[in-house]
């Protein structure tokens, strides 16, 4: 099984859990452990709000006894980003720092965040720059092709983060005008690789299905799954089979199940019961798909509002045939 390295540090796999705003704290974290992930990601962590001391952004960061776990953080303004480093490092325990220059959504582009970045190039590299110095932890930019078609710079804005100090880079292979829209450009992250010698790690719409071909496009070092996992954590152990020339298993319906109540009850533990089971609705959707008559659970499913709720309308469907 193939493996890569940040900085010096080896990463079991080559397989790694995106960064998803609301979805990937403890919990799913460690759902995407449990099936083999080889490094895994925070939510997108505001380095204003650290800065500021917001109690609920403080508990976004990983703590301590988790496995390769990088903490992602975004901010629009140099000195604010800054700031926040020394926060982060003194109320958590992660392996890598991140910093998004990727998100597309417009509430960040309006704070001069996420892939507002990438329209900045000058600021850009001083902010890595100090970014590396002031980091105790290897820092990774994630970046996306350009902020438009008219303005695809991620030849110069990977040289650039390079040269700064930047000891990898995650790319996801579209514009921030695309958003999450149409093709993923996996030949402009290949030729991204060419041109750098840090890890390059391929983001965007990677599958089961396509992981031979992006690998054979990019030549990329590791490779980011996203909204692939969300509810569906083996597709990491999926991944590392394939690789390996092992069969696929299929799971059963009692896995399924078990894994979203396994989710749920971290959930619980994370953020309490009420919140968490909040939280599950979007999520146990994902889980069950591909279960036989799953409509009418689901209808119940998204309403419940207690885990007993959920463990009586999921030892239903369990026992339905």
């Amino acid at each position: 099984m193939k493996k890569f390295s940040i900085a010096g540090k080896e990463i079991k796999n080559i397989y790694v859990q995106a960064p998803l705003a609301g979805y990937t704290s403890f919990a799913m974290r460690e759902m995407a452990r449990k099936y083999g992930a080889g490094l895994v990601y925070s939510e997108m962590t505001s380095s204003t709000a650290l800065v500021y001391g917001n109690e609920k952004t403080l508990k976004m960061i990983p703590q301590s006894g988790e496995e390769s776990v990088a903490l992602q953080i975004f901010g629009g303004e140099k000195d604010i980003v800054l700031k926040s480093i020394p926060i982060a490092e003194a109320n958590g325990e992660y392996d890598f720092l991140d910093f998004n220059c990727g998100c597309p959504v417009k509430k960040v582009i309006k704070q001069r965040a996420g892939s507002a970045w990438l329209q900045r190039e000058e600021e850009l590299y001083d902010l890595a720059r100090e970014m590396v110095k002031v980091s105790t932890k290897p820092v990774i930019f994630k970046i996306r092709l350009g902020f438009n078609n008219d303005e695809r710079n991620y030849l110069h804005i990977a040289k650039l983060l390079e040269n700064a100090g930047v000891q990898a880079i995650a790319v996801h292979g579209r514009t921030r005008a695309e958003g999450f829209r149409g093709d993923v450009d996996y030949r402009a992250i290949g030729e991204i690789k060419k041109e750098i010698s840090i890890p390059v790690i391929a983001n965007g719409n990677i599958s089961l299905d396509n992981i031979d071909e992006v690998a054979k496009i990019t030549k990329a070092d590791a490779f980011m799954i996203g909204r692939g996992s969300i509810g569906n954590p083996k597709i990491f152990e999926d991944l590392e089979n394939h690789e390996c020339g092992r069969e696929i298993r299929k799971m059963t319906k009692d896995e399924l199940i078990g894994d979203a109540v396994q989710h749920l009850n971290l959930l619980i533990e994370e953020f309490g019961e009420s919140i968490a089971c909040r939280l599950m609705r979007s999520l146990i959707p994902f889980y069950l798909k591909g279960i036989n008559n799953i409509k009418p659970y689901k209808i119940e499913l998204v309403r419940a509002c207690t885990r007993n709720e959920y463990l009586e309308i999921l030892e239903r469907l369990k026992k339905d045939n």
